[in-house]
């Protein structure tokens, strides 16, 4: 009994030593841990204020210093994304959220600063169109005055239609989004970044082209700014005033006027260009997906294939149709102005050809001019039809096809490539094949043929005359 009682008092005291042991490690680790979260509080507050010493954009720098930064996704919202920024620059296109990477993103806002910027620039040009119209009907109908009359004019549409596009074009693109995730997926990092790369390369192109034409502009302006200035000692009053001179015939030139009415030019000049530009670009997008889909089948073609196999294949073929059908309503308008400018600048600057030019710097301007517009058409006429080359291109991957895995699908889906007919349109009156090329070329030479019939002038436009 007192050895059992003995036992019991031991064990009371072992556990209160236990006990006692427990509380103060627990108490030290706690104080412990109140030290080490203080330290690590300490660490933060001075990297925050070590922070605020580094540069904003250097922070930027480092925070897109990471993979996800520069690889591809292969998208078109991805690939488009410059060419949006670019107009929103120039007034064109106020769609928000431009730069994120989900179609979700995008909307278009009445009450917001793109808007309102597109809608100041919008009324200047209309403004301009109008005091160029009064021009030409009240003080000098001749072919230099109808042809700057249509040159606002036309911006003036272009920036109108840009306008109506831009509150489409989130639910173009969200179609677009939802048409790619149904593709093929893109296997290489090259692959995924081939149409962005594209399509920076033509923004660069035709933006520096752009640019040596306006600049060429410029000194050929100046030729009458030095022999014949409307200001005597005021060289750039005298430049700003003949740049805008139809405008300051009702209205008295102040330096203020002239500058609003070069900006105007500017931004006018780089929307014509930009007009061809987004054309291109969404063209060899349209253009990409195909060849995306049509280079799947190709792998696959010699191979053995199952029914689903060719199912899959003509739902996202369909699908492909529908989207440029979705993109050529939203666009058609914008195409047609496309090609009717062309179309008439070509045949008036090569009318233009047959006269003298008073300067080496109008000689310069006037073939740079002609050469960069003949080849900015022929090239969007080319990357247009390129839409429809692509469609048709299954044709081809048919024939590859074993005989024993040809199918009732597969006979289906030939028939629909056959008798489907894909492009692009200008506003329905017509379609952007490589016919389209040889009829823009054969309209020049009618046109050119009548206009030479009644162009009697081979003189040197002088001061008065200009």
């Amino acid at each position: 009994m007192a050895r059992t009682v003995g036992d019991a008092t031991r064990r009371r005291k072992s556990l209160s030593l236990i006990n006692f042991w427990r509380g103060a490690r627990v108490d030290c680790d706690a104080q412990s841990n109140a030290a080490f979260n203080q330290k690590l509080n300490f660490r933060a507050k001075r990297r925050q204020n070590a922070e605020k010493f580094v540069p904003h954009k250097v922070k930027r720098i480092l925070q897109r210093a990471d993979r996800e930064s520069y690889v591809h996704n292969g998208s078109f919202l991805e690939a488009i994304k410059p060419v949006l920024i670019i107009a929103q620059i120039f007034a064109l296109m106020p769609v928000r959220g431009i730069s994120s990477k989900y179609a979700e993103d995008l909307s278009f806002r009445w009450q917001s600063f793109r808007s309102y910027y597109s809608l100041i620039v919008i009324v200047l040009f209309g403004i301009s169109s109008g005091f160029n119209a009064m021009f030409v009907i009240l003080v000098n109908f001749d072919f230099d005055s109808v042809e700057t009359l249509i040159f606002y004019a036309s911006i003036f549409a272009i920036s109108v239609a840009f306008f109506q596009l831009a509150m489409k074009w989130p639910s173009v693109v969200l179609e677009w989004q939802m048409v790619e995730s149904q593709l093929p997926m893109l296997r290489t990092e090259r692959e995924r970044a081939a149409l962005a790369s594209h399509i920076r390369m033509i923004i660069m192109i035709a933006i520096g082209c752009s640019l040596v034409e306006h600049l060429l502009s410029m000194l050929s302006s100046l030729y009458y700014v030095n022999a014949c200035p409307v200001m005597p000692n005021q060289p750039i009053n005298s430049y700003l005033l003949i740049n805008f001179s139809m405008f300051f015939h009702f209205v008295d030139y102040t330096p203020l006027l002239g500058l609003i009415g070069k900006v105007i030019n500017v931004l006018a000049t780089f929307a014509w260009s930009f007009n061809d530009i987004f054309v291109m670009a969404v063209s060899v997008s349209l253009a990409a997906r195909f060849r995306q889909l049509n280079d799947h089948m190709l792998r696959e073609a010699r191979l053995p294939t199952s029914v689903e196999f060719w199912i899959q294949n003509r739902i996202s073929f369909r699908n492909l149709c529908k989207l440029c059908t979705v993109v050529d309503d939203a666009i058609s308008a914008i195409t047609l102005l496309c090609f009717s400018n062309n179309l008439y600048f070509i045949c008036g600057k090569i009318l233009k050809s047959l006269q003298k030019k008073p300067s080496a710097s109008h000689t310069a301007y006037f073939w740079f001019s002609l050469s960069y517009l003949l080849s900015r058409t022929l090239i969007l006429s080319l990357y247009s039809a390129s839409v429809n080359d692509e469609s048709k291109r299954p044709l081809a991957i048919f024939q590859l096809v074993p005989r024993p895995y040809w199918c009732t699908e597969l006979k289906r889906f030939s028939e629909e490539v056959h008798m489907d007919q894909v492009a692009l349109t200008g506003l329905k009156l017509f379609r952007l094949t490589r016919g389209v090329v040889i009829a823009v070329a054969g309209t020049i030479v009618t046109y050119e043929l009548i206009l030479l019939q009644f162009n009697k002038e081979d003189k040197v436009n002088d001061c008065y005359e200009h």
